[in-house]
């Protein structure tokens, strides 16, 4: 193996431009799912605090459903513009 790479250096060029795009998307693909789960724990953890609170599944629901967007930084953007 070290042979092969004294006698072709570029090997090792040709080997970083394939392995760096895969590590990157392993970890992009990780980070991704951890953050998607954390998340579903935050929400059922919410969820379990508003039951031992003693909140109606009707309450629980208008809760939920009024948390903000993903788009809840561009629509306010937007309706400072059209103020």
């Amino acid at each position: 193996m070290l042979v092969l790479l004294t006698e072709n250096p570029w090997l090792i060029v040709v080997c970083l431009a394939l392995l760096i795009p895969i590590l990157g998307i392993i970890f992009g693909t990780v980070t991704n799912h951890l953050t998607r789960v954390r998340k579903a724990e935050i929400d059922a953890s919410l969820k379990m605090e508003m039951l031992q609170r003693g909140m109606s599944a009707e309450e629980i629901k208008m809760v939920v459903e009024a948390t903000p967007s993903k788009n809840y930084k561009r629509e306010a953007a937007c309706r400072k513009e059209c103020a």
